[in-house]
This record gives structure tokens, C-alpha cells and sequence, in this order.
């Protein structure tokens, strides 16, 4: 019995926990490149693209963006959309890669 106790109290709350507004984050920006989620589509045939417009909320939160893909343009909910990382210009100096021979 000890052991079904702590599984009910301990492993099932955890499973009921939410993640969702646990922590802010940051606004996709114009210029962010990222990854359009079809649902229909196979995650290798996902699209990539660049926001191109942002559409605030009331609140100043963007949730929905204009994105520009290779043939077409899109207004998409943020909820479908995979922010992909940038490198830091500051750290590829530090690394010794200057800015400028990346061109």
C-alpha cells in the first residue's frame, strides 16, 4: 500500500503538472528564422522560414507572425512555429570567427 500512496501523490501529480506559463519567454523578432509545423505534413517536409511581420496582442505579446518562405508567405500562430537558435555575433568573436568572413 506504501507503494500505491506514493505513486498516486508523487508520480501522478507530476504528470499533471503544467508547463505552460511556468516561465516568460522572449518575442519571436522580424529577421528570427523558423520552422512552419503542418500538421498533415511529415516533420521532414516542414517548412523554413523568416518572420517578416509581427502582430502584437492587446498586450504587447506576439502571437501570431507573418512568416516568408521559399514560395509563399504565411500568418501563423506562434503555437506552430519551432524558433530556431542564432549565433550570437559577440561569442563568434570570442571563438575567434570574425563576422565578417562568414560572407
Amino acid at each position: 500500500t506504501h507503494f500505491w500512496r506514493r505513486w498516486s501523490t508523487e508520480y501522478i501529480t507530476q504528470l499533471q503538472q503544467r508547463s505552460k506559463w511556468k516561465r516568460e519567454s522572449k518575442n519571436l523578432q522580424i529577421g528570427d528564422i523558423v520552422i512552419v509545423r503542418e500538421e498533415n505534413l511529415s516533420p521532414a517536409k516542414w517548412l523554413l522560414g523568416r518572420v517578416i511581420l509581427l502582430h502584437p496582442g492587446a498586450d504587447g505579446l506576439v502571437r501570431v507572425v507573418t512568416v516568408k518562405c521559399k514560395n509563399a508567405v504565411f500568418k501563423r500562430s506562434i503555437t506552430k512555429l519551432c524558433l530556431l537558435p542564432k549565433e550570437d555575433p559577440k561569442r563568434e568573436e570570442e571563438r575567434g570567427v570574425s563576422v565578417s568572413d562568414k560572407h
